[in-house]
């Protein structure tokens, strides 16, 4: 079945990370864009998850995970290869209404994390409802290709014309019709 796309405001929201490793730090840094409140815990970390805790962009709890370090997460990452620890933090999360993703397990995931392209506030995001990770990322690159260059001053220019037009139905035509112009489409 395929996933609803849904774009979440994430700034300052707590999202917990379990896990420390690469897979970990991956996530991490396609996460930190959007301005959450990070927490990883972990008996050991990526020389780049210290660096990132360093730089004050995350914070380390460094022993292995127990669920209340859940309990009041708005998001939770669940980077182990550990199934009966995905499964358990999963059950948990899903009768709080935590969102969960787990990775590489779309079983133990009330959202699958996209492979995204981001431009400034364009972001696109791309799945295959967690069934073949490796094409949503192949995507991801064929996209950002395809992209022009100056997108992020396309969208400036646009927003300010927008907001100089008042709403309804012409303005949408409008903006419409100049989007294609200004893409060359």
């Amino acid at each position: 079945m395929p996933h609803f796309p849904a774009f979440i405001n994430l700034e300052g929201k707590k999202v917990v990370v379990v896990g420390g490793g690469v897979v970990a730090e991956r996530k991490i840094e396609k996460l930190l864009p959007f301005k959450p409140s990070i927490k990883v815990i972990s008996p050991a970390f990526t020389a780049g998850i210290e660096k990132l805790r360093r730089e004050g962009r995350v914070s380390i709890v460094k022993r292995k995970f127990m669920l209340p370090d859940i309990r009041d997460a708005f998001m939770v990452i669940v980077a182990v290869d550990n199934i009966k620890l995905q499964k358990r933090i999963y059950e948990y999360c899903k009768k709080r209404r935590i969102l969960c993703n787990a990775v590489d397990s779309p079983d133990f995931c009330t959202f699958i994390f996209p492979a995204l392209v981001i431009r400034g506030d364009i972001v696109i995001g791309i799945s295959t409802s967690g069934k073949v990770p490796a094409l949503s990322r192949s995507l991801r690159e064929y996209v950002q290709k395809a992209l022009p260059e100056n997108l992020e001053q396309v969208k400036e220019k646009l927003e300010t014309m927008r907001r100089n037009i008042p709403k309804g139905e012409e303005r949408q035509r409008l903006m419409v019709k100049l989007s294609r112009r200004f893409l060359n489409l």
